[in-house]
């Protein structure tokens, strides 16, 4: 028997451990065993790496989830991206309630131009972060 060094385990303990924590073998039904494949053209196969990147799978596991579940995956956003959305979410929530009771007559005319300003300013800001993730602007997603 082998020793790796003076009190170790033996080579044939060690290689029982590294066994057992290898991961689990799947059941034969669980196996994907049967290949599917398709000709995209350079267009269609940016198209799909982009959505793929985008939502943080393989363009293969990407076009699986769209294929079963009928759905596209969802895009998984940066902590930074998803910080500002929810900012920007709080902040149309707020415009709403302002708006309504604008409407209802419970706020003062004056702030009806302050209103609008907000409301435009937000949509610009809206406009700018659709537009930046434009696969033709920058990098792209």
């Amino acid at each position: 028997m082998f020793l790796l060094r003076k009190n170790s385990l033996p080579l044939e303990s060690l290689r029982s451990i590294f066994l057992s924590m290898a991961r689990p073998r799947k059941n034969e039904g669980d196996k994907r065993m049967t290949q599917i494949n398709i000709r995209l053209t350079q267009d269609e196969h940016a198209k799909v790496s982009q959505y793929a990147t985008a939502s943080g799978l393989s363009p293969a596991n990407w076009a699986r989830y769209k294929l079963f579940v009928g759905k596209f995956p969802p895009v998984k956003l940066s902590p930074l991206d998803a910080a500002l959305y929810l900012q920007l979410k709080k902040i149309g929530v707020n415009l709403n309630q302002v708006t309504h009771r604008i409407n209802a007559g419970a706020f003062p005319k004056e702030y009806l131009n302050c209103q609008l300003e907000l409301n435009d300013l937000l949509n610009k800001i809206l406009n700018a972060l659709i537009h930046d993730r434009q696969p033709d602007q920058g990098e792209g997603i």
